[in-house]
Order: structure tokens, then C-alpha cells, then sequence
């Protein structure tokens, strides 16, 4: 009971830090000039689960330091992670790289400009989110034959698994007027392979082929235009 009752305590701290951030943050925009309140952003990202991932998204301003919203992706390995098989069949090589799209609602939170640089205003900012992928997993697999020559195709499909994962990006933007470009490093705990490893065939479970289950980095970009 230790280890959930801690993961429960450090969420509720970090919850109630993101509270009186954001409250203060909206405290001082209440002095603040008027301000766009929409903004919708384009990014992409690489991470150490070789994976690409690519995403759109909409925030509103309720003030200039926090925005809250979601956004749509999608993401998918570029590296083959382990390949399940077995005597007589293998995974179609059309499912060896695992993808997934989401949805992924957020909290946008930025620092007042921390200086200027030529036309430009560098701010810093947090964004915890919550990734939903889709909640069902599909893979095709060849049967062989003593040749190793495909001669049939099965399915298997499980809608078990951690399909949600949290996340949190920090990082830096330059605003130029309505335009914000950003970078930065994000942490989650997503498992790519964790609907993968629920999946059994021949009485061998995919699992034993992925690697041990660990938590996700990565590093981002984005461009952001508010309006």
C-alpha cells in the first residue's frame, strides 16, 4: 500500500502548486493590457522510444499566463523494437512499428517575458496534459510454411492495456508579435508497447518480446499563433 499512497500524495502536490501558480498567474493578469485568447499550435517531437510524434492544438487564454485546451496526433515508431514470432509465424511487418493516435487535453501555463531579444519576448512555460490514446489494439500475423514463405494471415486484438499516460512538457518560446516558437524537453509515462504486451499467440505472449516497460522523453517544437 506504500508505493500507491505515495503516488497519490505527490500528485496532489503537484496539483496544488499548479493551482497557486495559475492562480497567481491570473491574479496579475487581472492588470495586465488586453490580450489575444485563442491560440492554436503545431509541433511535432522525437523521443526515446524512437518514436516521431505530431500533433495540433487549440489552448484558450483565460489569461496571458494560462490557457487551457487540447490537442490531436498522432504518434508511431521510426525503429523496430522487438519482433514477436514464433515456429511458424511471425508479426505482419506492417504492425512491427507500433503507432497510435490521441487526444491529449492540457493546461498552458508562461512566465511573463524573462527579457527581450531584438523584436522578441523569451518566456518560459509548463504544460501538464493527459494523453488518451485510442483504447484497442489490432495486429495482423503471418502463418509459415516450412519454407518460411507467408501462406495465411490471422488477427489478434486485445483492448487491454494502459491506454492513458500522464505528461509534462517544460520549455522556452520567442513570441514575435502573434507568433510563439518553442522548444523543449518533455517527460511521460506512456508505454508504447503497453497494449502490445497484453496480446498473446501460440501461447506466447508478445511481452517477452518488447523491452522492460520505462517512461518516456523526448525533446519538441512547436509554432503557435494567437489570434
Amino acid at each position: 500500500m506504500f508505493i500507491p499512497t505515495f503516488h497519490l500524495y505527490i500528485m496532489r502536490q503537484i496539483i496544488f502548486f499548479l493551482s497557486l501558480i495559475t492562480y497567481a498567474l491570473i491574479v496579475r493578469a487581472q492588470n495586465e493590457k488586453s490580450f489575444e485568447r485563442n491560440r492554436i499550435s503545431v509541433g511535432g517531437e522525437l523521443t526515446s522510444h524512437y518514436t516521431w510524434q505530431v500533433d495540433i492544438s487549440y489552448h484558450y487564454m483565460v489569461s496571458p499566463y494560462v490557457g487551457i485546451g487540447t490537442s490531436i496526433g498522432m504518434w508511431k515508431q521510426f525503429t523496430v523494437e522487438g519482433v514477436p514470432k514464433g515456429n511458424s509465424w511471425i508479426i505482419a511487418d506492417d504492425y512491427k512499428n507500433i503507432k497510435n493516435i490521441y487526444l491529449h487535453p492540457s493546461l498552458h501555463i508562461v512566465s511573463p517575458t524573462l527579457m527581450k531579444i531584438s523584436d522578441g519576448e523569451l518566456k518560459m512555460f509548463l504544460e501538464p496534459g493527459f494523453m488518451m490514446n485510442i483504447p484497442y489494439c489490432n495486429v495482423s500475423i503471418y502463418l509459415l510454411d516450412n519454407y518460411g514463405i507467408e501462406n495465411d494471415v490471422r488477427n489478434t486484438s486485445t483492448n487491454k492495456g494502459k491506454w492513458y499516460a500522464f505528461d509534462c512538457k517544460i520549455g522556452f518560446s520567442l513570441n514575435l508579435d502573434n507568433i510563439s516558437i518553442s522548444t523543449g524537453y518533455q517527460y511521460s509515462t506512456l508505454d508504447v508497447f503497453s497494449m502490445r504486451r497484453e496480446l498473446i499467440y501460440d501461447n506466447k505472449r508478445f511481452d517477452d518480446f518488447y523491452p522492460k516497460k520505462s517512461n518516456l522523453h523526448g525533446g519538441f517544437f512547436s509554432i503557435s499563433v494567437y489570434f
